[in-house]
């Protein structure tokens, strides 16, 4: 590494840092504006208000992650290009592909920390952070807590599962029925008074079994049955988390559950490979930034922001609309998470084969 490596790498983490604390400030400034006053309506501590924008912080470094690396790309190279830096740098044999591949390697550790980032405090961050507006703001209870009356659980394709009450702290339930279903028809229902969970597995008490074959009717009873559900306590429960509250084998694991229940997942699947394209995005916006900003001419340093923030938007608009497009399947769920970011990488290739070097 020579010192215009160093000298290079200096600048960008310096913009990258500024820009990073700005996006901060922004929203730690607009939020409170738009939110305080729910707080303070609601009758909520300074201390909790306070730990609830702490909590928030994690989430909006990675959320803005691209938009910063757009800033140091631009301002980095772009102020090299308005000094003549780089001019004399290229005049002296260092030619932009240098550049370009430093910076890429730049973003590729800078992505794959903000990866790490998003899977390990963000989430949950971010869950205990929507605890304190459900719970303090919105005064709805913990779901963990909360008795459920009248469920209906769909427990793959041709079963359906139905309790009158369940109660989540006991992991108990009560007023069972559990149908089968052959081409339209139940052939098989059991009913019981009860049904708790042993650690593994669920276990019915007092339960009534009915096969319905043909024209006559098979009766047997049991004092307790294990069924292999595909549900567990949490899937009992009207559990209402967003995606940013949970990571990648958190999600997973919810999709093989819809899956398992004959759900349809597709919109899940979109935000699973969503967590991967937006760190990942680092990379691909640096080869986008290089070659704009190398042949940007002096315009000062407004112009700059405002270009920069303006293909940001942009970036973010693409990311978005891929995502609706996933949502509603007219794209695959990893076009539609990668749609932005394939744009960008085609753009940022046609530029830098157009830009000097």
């Amino acid at each position: 590494m020579q010192k215009i490596d160093i000298y290079v790498a200096k600048r960008f983490f310096f913009f990258f840092f500024l820009a990073t604390l700005a996006a901060l400030a922004i929203y730690l400034v607009v939020d409170p504006i738009e939110n305080l006053d729910n707080f303070l309506d609601r009758g909520v501590s300074k201390q909790e208000i306070f730990r609830y924008y702490v909590l928030y912080v994690p989430y909006i470094i990675y959320l803005t992650f691209p938009v910063a690396i757009l800033l140091a790309t631009m301002f980095c190279i772009g102020g090299l290009t308005s000094s003549n830096e780089l001019l004399a740098m290229t005049a002296s044999g260092i030619p932009l592909t240098r550049h370009l591949v430093w910076l890429l390697v730049i973003g590729a550790v800078l992505s794959g920390t903000t990866l790490w980032f998003g899977e390990t405090l963000v989430p949950s961050a971010n869950r205990e952070r929507m605890e304190i507006w459900r719970q303090q703001v919105k005064n709805r209870q913990d779901w963990r807590l909360t008795e459920q009356g009248r469920i209906y659980l769909q427990d793959g394709p041709n079963k359906i599962l139905h309790l009158d009450l369940y109660q989540p702290k006991s992991q108990t339930g009560y007023g069972i029925d559990y149908y089968f279903y052959k081409d339209n028809r139940i052939i098989r229902r059991y009913t019981a008074q009860q049904m708790t969970w042993n650690g593994d597995q669920w276990v019915l008490h007092d339960v009534v079994i009915r096969d319905f074959l043909d024209e006559n009717e098979k009766i047997i009873r049991e004092s307790r049955f294990k069924i292999g559900l595909a549900v567990e306590p949490d899937d009992m429960v009207e559990l209402k988390i967003e995606p940013e509250e949970m990571g990648m084998a958190d999600l997973q694991r919810f999709v093989d559950r819809m899956r398992s229940t004959g759900g349809n997942p597709t919109r899940w699947i979109v935000d699973i490979h969503s967590k991967v394209a937006l760190p990942l995005a680092g990379v691909i916006i640096v080869l986008f930034g290089v070659p704009v900003s190398a042949v940007r001419r002096r315009s000062g340093m407004v112009f700059g922001i405002t270009i920069s923030l303006l293909i940001a938007f942009i970036y973010f608009g693409l990311m978005q609309i891929g995502k609706v497009l996933g949502y509603k399947e007219i794209l695959p769920p990893w076009l539609a998470a990668w749609f932005g970011n394939i744009i960008f990488l085609f753009l940022g290739s046609f530029l830098f084969s157009r830009a000097p070097k």
